[in-house]
């Protein structure tokens, strides 16, 4: 009797401390905050669409980041890992006609040293994935910077609205470059214009493994996604 006694009894600490676990799962999951993707601003530039022909640089203002999916230690589905840096710079040729937009000699370098986390939870900030993602799996004291480039598109003059536009080019990472396309809305007028907009590799493409460290394991697919100030060079 007393040994069933305690079996019963051991038997129900473990179920409460089981629920105990599920329950901090749930509440871990529920408190963790990502950002929205990045986008155009939504006001409408205002000024003369010919105007947007010329050289363009990217402003102060500009964000490059990714968004991945990850399972956390002890919750019980995936989030998303989102981080991001304004160290971007990088410029492109537009030519405007009466009826459609050519943009060529596209180059944007990002510093992928600086990325930093933009989601969060209620009781733990997750910078501390940063530096494993940079030293461990990006291997930036190597590979310090990410680089898109592409050649030309052309594409219908947009009616008073945004353009968007999948944009094929070549994206280096990690020291190894791929086809990529990246889906774009663009918009501007005068002596503004931005645009963004994402683009979803596979890291194992590139020679980085998918994270998986002590608290955190992550998915390959990876959206890097895009919100760009550009001015007049």
């Amino acid at each position: 009797m007393a040994r069933t006694r305690q079996m019963l009894i051991a038997g129900a600490v473990v179920l409460v401390l089981v629920a105990i676990v599920v329950a901090g799962g749930a509440w871990l999951l529920r408190s963790h905050q990502a950002p929205p993707a990045l986008a155009l601003a939504t006001a409408q530039p205002s000024g003369s669409a010919a105007a947007l022909s010329g050289h363009w640089t990217v402003a102060a203002g500009s964000q490059v980041g990714y968004r991945v999916k990850e399972k956390f230690i002890n919750q019980p589905a995936e989030t998303e890992a989102v981080a991001r840096t304004s160290k971007v710079t990088g410029s492109v040729v537009v030519t405007v006609s009466a009826t459609s937009v050519t943009v060529s000699q596209m180059t944007f370098t990002v510093d992928l040293a600086s990325l930093t986390s933009q989601d969060k939870y209620a009781n733990y900030q997750v910078y501390q994935r940063d530096f494993f993602v940079r030293t461990i799996y990006l291997q930036t004291d190597s590979f310090p910077t990410a680089t898109f480039t592409a050649d030309r598109v052309t594409f219908a003059l947009p009616d008073g609205g945004p353009a968007t536009v999948d944009i094929p080019g070549k994206l280096t990472v990690h020291g190894i470059t791929k086809q990529v396309t990246a889906r774009v809305q663009a918009k501007g007028a005068g002596s503004t214009a931005e645009a963004a907009g994402s683009m979803s590799v596979d890291m194992r493409d590139f020679a980085v493994e998918p994270p998986s460290i002590s608290f955190t394991t992550a998915e390959p697919q990876v959206v890097i996604e895009f919100a760009l100030q550009l001015t007049h060079a």
